[in-house]
């Protein structure tokens, strides 16, 4: 029996406020996945308290035991990414174009991701990435664009790094380069495949390599692995990489306010692209 069947299961025999925060959490089971104890609260009406009663009646000493629970729960009765895709496309919206829509939905994203960001775990991640002495970074599938666009975003800044996505047939082949002292950024949104996360397992046991990942839930299985993760959580409405590319900028600038020489190389390169018309003002 999963978590909600077990939680219909016992619904009708809960106090009044515990079975109304029950029902509640039936019905917006996926939604609680990303709330905190007071937002449920909020959301449910009902106390703090009654949520600890609650979740102490089924089997759960703190919250974030119940919360990683119905995280897998919600993960395993996921969609994947193109049935996110379809129902957008199939929602019926009376309004010429979805850009409101999807901007505000965005907005709620990011700022659902910074309530839950953990912050020891940003600056343990940006620590990695200002003391590696080379970078390697992977990303597959819907993941391979946002390791692109960090690696090209952080060119302006420092030197040493090697691009694994999109030539997955050499992976193998390229960490026989990683050393004591690299750092492998992973970047694995759901759904993850095989390969990164039998490489990652590969690197774990077999190299002498710093592994940082950023991932969308709590429960990617490349996260016992990794040496620091970040988790940016998942769009109630559809499948979105904004807040992740909103968590990436933010590295990106910390990283480069941690070169004193990064503006005056962005400023180099920038002449350089103009004097060889490869870009315009």
């Amino acid at each position: 029996m999963d978590l909600k069947d077990r939680l219909i299961a016992i619904q009708n025999d809960l106090p009044r406020q515990q079975q109304s925060l029950c029902k509640y959490v039936i019905k917006n089971i996926d939604d609680v996945s990303t709330m905190t104890i007071n937002e449920l609260s909020k959301n449910s009406q009902v106390g703090t308290t009654t949520i600890l009663r609650f979740i102490d009646k089924i089997g759960y000493k703190k919250y974030p035991d119940f919360k990683k629970d119905i995280i897998k729960y919600a993960f395993n009765n996921k969609k994947n990414t193109w049935w996110h895709l379809q129902k957008s496309l199939e929602e019926i919206d009376e309004s010429e174009n979805s850009m409101m829509k999807v901007g505000y939905s965005s907005i709620q994203d990011i700022e659902s991701m910074l309530g839950e960001l953990d912050l020891k775990q940003y600056t343990h991640f940006l620590n990695m990435l200002l003391q590696s002495k080379n970078l390697y970074f992977l990303g597959m599938r819907t993941s391979i664009s946002i390791a692109l666009y960090f690696e090209l975003m952080l060119r302006g800044i420092r030197d040493n790094m090697t691009q694994l996505s999109g030539n997955n047939d050499f992976l193998y082949d390229e960490s026989l380069k990683f050393n004591q002292g690299d750092l492998l950024i992973v970047i694995a949104l759901s759904p993850y495949t095989k390969q990164s996360i039998d490489f990652v397992k590969y690197c774990r046991s077999h190299k002498d390599i710093s592994i940082a990942l950023i991932t969308d839930i709590e429960t990617c299985p490349i996260i016992p692995d990794s040496d620091a993760h970040l988790v940016v959580g998942q769009s109630k409405n559809r499948y979105s990489i904004i807040p992740t590319i909103a968590l990436i900028e933010s590295l990106i600038i910390d990283s480069g306010k941690k070169h004193p020489d990064s503006v005056a190389k962005i400023s180099e390169l920038n002449k350089v692209h103009q004097d060889n018309h490869i870009t315009t003002i």
